[in-house]
């Protein structure tokens, strides 16, 4: 555990550096802060309307969240110290919430929640355009997508056998190959910085 004042944290993401973690807190005003590991402070990054879901940018400079500040939960992304203006990355009229930023910085995956087909796992690159393309879309809800380290596979999980499952497909290539890794349910799959293995949650909890 550590020292941080007694409140609901929920989605933690450590920091790139791992010198702190990014949590959103389920209080009144409902924004991300980060937890400085060496001075253990807790420090607010998010201003102006609730955000949750926070992602880094692999650089550690910029830090992504969902936020109904504009209307529907949209993206949005901010300088990381939570200093500068808010940007707003997407429009779209479905809930959308941030998962985790590709490795080599160019794209974030993220579950948009569609009245057709449920959650998906999408994506929206980070240049200019911030262009939205689906990575895995069914009739059965995914989400929670993640790339690995060394940007060649994509872990999510997916509930086609009726619970959800983890499961992993090559990226960008994502229709050629398809793979189960949990056996007794599983979601939130995050990878070891080795790439080596999957953490996930059981569906014991």
């Amino acid at each position: 555990s550590i020292a941080a004042p007694p409140r609901a944290y929920l989605y933690p993401r450590i920091a790139p550096d791992g010198a702190g973690v990014a949590l959103w807190t389920a209080d009144q005003e409902g924004d991300i802060w980060r937890w400085d590991f060496a001075r253990t402070t807790l420090i607010r990054l998010t201003f102006a309307g609730a955000a949750l879901h926070p992602a880094w940018t692999p650089d550690g400079r910029r830090l992504i969240f969902s936020s109904e500040r504009e209307g529907a939960r949209n993206l949005f992304w901010q300088a990381a110290d939570g200093t500068g203006a808010v940007e707003r990355l997407t429009e779209s009229p479905n809930q959308q919430n941030a998962v985790a930023v590709s490795p080599d910085g160019t794209r974030l995956i993220f579950t948009e929640t569609v009245p057709k087909t449920g959650a998906d796992v999408m994506q929206v690159e980070l240049d200019g355009t911030h262009r939205v393309t689906p990575l895995v879309q069914t009739p059965f809800n995914e989400q929670n997508g993640i790339i690995s380290p060394d940007g060649r596979w994509l872990a999510y999980e997916a509930n086609d056998s009726g619970r959800f499952e983890v499961y992993v497909r090559p990226f960008p290539d994502v229709n050629s190959g398809h793979w189960q890794v949990s056996t007794g349910g599983g979601t939130r799959p995050l990878w070891a910085r080795n790439g080596q293995e999957l953490f996930y949650v059981s569906q014991a909890g």
